[in-house]
């Protein structure tokens, strides 16, 4: 079912037709790629489907894995990730959420959030996961609007 790419489903010129609006595939795409956090997709099954492909990840992700079961990818943590499933799948639960040191001996924390998906009847479609360098907002207290910006210090109305 997932076997084929997008592209080759779609051409990335396709207007996708959403509730809120329309975007063409190749433009969804490239703001995809621009999010300052990362994100990834199992389906119902467990299989893991997609990954956002943003440059600089801090969560590794492999091409390989899709199409994989989610379980054999995390072989140490898979009866973690088998409850979350579970709890997901049954209503439990609908959302999970860590923070842990990074782990490839770089210094910093991720943030992680897992959420389960579910159509407008509430049917389980999957899991979807947030992944944040959390480093990015270690002493970034107070504000930083226009007004404190030096680059737009210059441009205020007179």
């Amino acid at each position: 079912m997932f076997e084929e790419k997008l592209s080759d489903l779609i051409s990335p010129e396709a207007v996708i037709n959403f509730e809120t609006g329309a975007i063409k595939a190749s433009t969804l795409d490239s703001i995809i790629k621009l999010l300052p956090f990362e994100m990834g997709f199992c389906d119902a099954n467990d299989i893991f489907r997609w990954y956002s492909d943003n440059p600089n990840r801090v969560h590794g992700r492999r091409k390989e894995a899709i199409g994989r079961p989610v379980l054999e990818l995390h072989p140490k943590v898979a009866h973690h990730v088998e409850k979350l499933l579970n709890d997901f799948r049954s209503g439990t639960r609908d959302e999970w959420e860590f923070w842990f040191p990074k782990r490839s001996g770089e210094t910093g924390q991720i943030y992680q959030k897992f959420m389960a998906v579910r159509d407008e009847n509430g049917k389980y479609l999957g899991c979807m996961d947030v992944t944040v360098n959390i480093d990015h907002f270690k002493g970034k207290e107070g504000t930083n609007t226009p007004e404190t910006i030096a680059e737009f210090k210059t441009i205020k109305p007179e």
